[in-house]
């Protein structure tokens, strides 16, 4: 290939990425940009960033308002269709799992949002749970569990849009299972408050007297939550201080493998 073609491929690769930026941006903004604002934040010309945006809105890919404003286009939602309907999160997950199950000795899982439940869709047991014959989870791959009296449905609902978190809120029973359990609406209201502020939810053995959970959100490439994962254990091992120290590694492993789904940190405030 001659020099001609090695700068032409040049070019073409440049052009590519910085496309790929401008939707970054426009996935980490959560609202609609400008093309000045989207030119400052990708540290490129305006001209270039109207030569972008042209581009990918005849190709669907982003979408302009009466105002100007820029946004992404409904041909990314097909594109994220196929992927969550091809990708297989469990093996995807099953890595983190095992590293939180080892470091915790506990069972690790992994859930999604179905209708308004959470459906476990891959568990790892930590080698104490193993070898214990007096202990063992009893929720399995393909069971479910509540919203509102689990550590990952709360870790759920607390990440939804507000639309959506209020619709479920408002149809969830908030069926009473321990001494423990929220039953009232405000004061669930306000666990998942605290629990998308510090970033991780807790089961106080709300669905169970003797176990305790912690989880965090796992998200997809456009920054919806997409299910959870957490450890569980026995409420005499998993105390709050022992589950607070977990927190930060239920945390770090969902972040993970929520940029290996795509996610794009934040950067325009909402």
């Amino acid at each position: 290939m001659d020099e001609k073609q090695n700068g032409t491929s040049a070019i073409t690769s440049q052009t590519v990425l910085k496309s790929l930026d401008v939707l970054d941006c426009l996935a980490a903004a959560r609202r609609s940009l400008s093309a000045p604002e989207i030119a400052k934040l990708c540290h490129m010309s305006r001209p270039t960033a109207y030569r972008l945006l042209t581009t990918l809105m005849g190709r669907g890919y982003v979408m302009v308002d009466e105002d100007y404003n820029y946004s992404l286009g409904t041909k990314i939602l097909g594109l994220a269709r196929v992927v969550l309907d091809t990708m297989n999160l469990p093996k995807m997950a099953q890595p983190y799992l095992h590293e939180l199950s080892q470091l915790s000795q506990e069972t690790a899982f992994l859930s999604i949002l179905d209708g308004t439940k959470i459906l476990y869709i891959a568990k790892e047991e930590g080698p104490q749970v193993q070898a214990s014959q007096t202990f063992q989870m009893r929720s399995n791959v393909g069971t479910h569990n509540e919203l509102h009296s689990s550590a990952m449905g709360k870790a759920i609902l607390a990440n939804l849009p507000p639309d959506e978190r209020s619709a479920l809120l408002a149809g969830l029973p908030l069926t009473r299972y321990t001494n423990h359990t929220i039953t009232d609406r405000d004061a669930l209201v306000n666990e998942l408050e605290q629990t998308r502020s510090r970033g991780y939810a807790i089961d106080d053995c709300e669905g169970d007297d003797w176990v305790r959970c912690v989880a965090a959100p796992v998200y997809d490439g456009g920054g919806h939550v997409l299910g959870a994962i957490s450890i569980a254990g026995p409420a005499h091992r998993m105390t709050l201080d022992y589950i607070q120290q977990l927190s930060g590694d239920v945390i770090r492993v969902t972040q993970a493998l929520s940029r290996q789904l795509g996610q794009v940190a934040a950067s325009v405030p909402p």
